[in-house]
């Protein structure tokens, strides 16, 4: 075609002409593809003549099919990319069934060490592969290993502290009867002279025996203290247990205070239920309770002492208040550990430490408890919670 700027035809060579409108749009551009009635063609507009020129060419040349190998190279395409995809989706579930293999058997081995009939530290998992999970049964077998060389280590140091346990209650058997013997005999010879069989004393000679004496049950006391406290220790105490009235118990305990405070401006009283049958062992529930009445006697200067039984559903409750100087809240946290005594007690150089420390294990061995309130400068209570027994 030939056109002026305008779009109109000059010369037509063509088979047919696009529109004025669409020669004037061909003509703002150089070249391009342009859709015909009769098929996708190229183009390419060019000047006659100087600039700027009147009149314009434009040819055509009809626009090459796509091959048919271009559709064939896509269909390859399309089912290779298809094939890699199923290819790794496939590896995928196999790397994925593998692992879950490898984890199911390592929690089936750590799930056999946790029985509790099979060995402590158990067998070392065997190595299936080399990747991640194999790694990590690696760390957990060397895991196993230090865990049984602990073990193994443990058993030994538990075995020295046994025998060293043998021994030290052996020592203490052997102690206590070498110490008994000539105490017995010192304390029956303060007796023999006590009572003037071979000839009367004078006041400062009674009141020297009497010191004799005195010191020599302090001394028996904390003999059998220790003693007591290495049985409960060993494991070799037994509890009696029988129907036991624990009021009646209390009260025998109560007039025995009642005589140590008799020059004293100190009153003691019991309270509470008139009767209360529990089944315990009475020998050992009376050492407790006398303890503490004994200890609230020790302390308390003036005013007065109280023991209350109660119960509580199933529950057996002995307290005993009194109105001593009080224990100090850091006091109150040691006083049932061995060999820990409140500053008064230190002061006044009295017993070891053991008798609440004996009186807390043996109300555990009920399955009871033992607690204390106190305030300074207004007194102390200790409660025993014992279980009845009796249904």
């Amino acid at each position: 075609l030939v056109v002026d700027r305008e779009g109109h035809i000059v010369h037509d060579a063509v088979l047919r002409a696009p529109s004025e409108e669409q020669l004037r749009a061909l003509l703002r551009t150089d070249h391009g593809d342009w859709e015909t009635a009769l098929g996708r063609v190229r183009y390419v507009t060019m000047p006659l003549g100087t600039p700027p020129a009147e009149q314009f060419l434009i040819a055509f040349v009809r626009a090459p099919e796509t091959p048919e190998s271009g559709h064939a190279l896509f269909n390859a395409l399309i089912a290779l990319t298809t094939l890699l995809l199923v290819a790794t989706v496939a590896t995928s579930v196999a790397v994925v069934r593998g692992l879950t293999r490898d984890v199911d058997f390592v929690t089936r081995r750590i799930g056999a060490m946790a029985i509790i009939r099979s060995e402590p530290t158990g067998e070392p998992i065997p190595i299936r592969s080399i990747d991640e999970m194999g790694q990590l049964t690696m760390a957990f077998n060397e895991l196993v290993g230090r865990f049984a060389a602990s073990q193994r280590a443990y058993v030994k140091d538990l075995e020295r502290v046994r025998h060293a346990d043998q021994q030290r209650a052996g020592f203490l058997a052997a102690v206590s009867h070498e110490l008994r013997t000539p105490l017995n005999a010192i304390l029956g010879f303060a007796d023999v002279l006590l009572s003037e069989v071979d000839g009367p004393l004078t006041p400062d000679m009674h009141e020297n025996i009497e010191q004799i004496r005195a010191s020599g049950k302090h001394l028996s006391r904390l003999i059998a203290d220790i003693l007591e406290l290495s049985a409960l220790e060993s494991g070799q105490f037994q509890l009696d247990r029988k129907r036991v009235d624990i009021v009646a118990l209390v009260a025998v305990v109560v007039r025995e205070a009642t005589i140590l405070v008799a020059s004293r401006p100190i009153e003691v009283i019991q309270r509470g239920d008139t009767m209360l049958v529990a089944k315990v062992d009475g020998t050992r529930v009376r050492q407790v309770v006398t303890n503490l009445v004994n200890n609230a006697v020790k302390f308390t200067e003036q005013g007065f002492i109280v023991v209350t039984v109660s119960h509580n559903q199933d529950e057996l409750i002995v307290e005993v208040t009194d109105t001593g100087p009080g224990i100090g809240a850091q006091e109150r946290a040691v006083i049932f550990e061995e060999f820990r005594q409140t500053r008064a007690e230190r002061l006044r150089r009295r017993g070891t430490g053991l008798g609440l420390a004996i009186a807390r294990r043996l109300v555990a061995m009920h399955n009871g408890s033992i607690e204390v309130a106190s305030e300074l400068g207004v007194g102390s209570t200790f409660r025993i919670r014992l279980p009845l027994g009796v249904r």
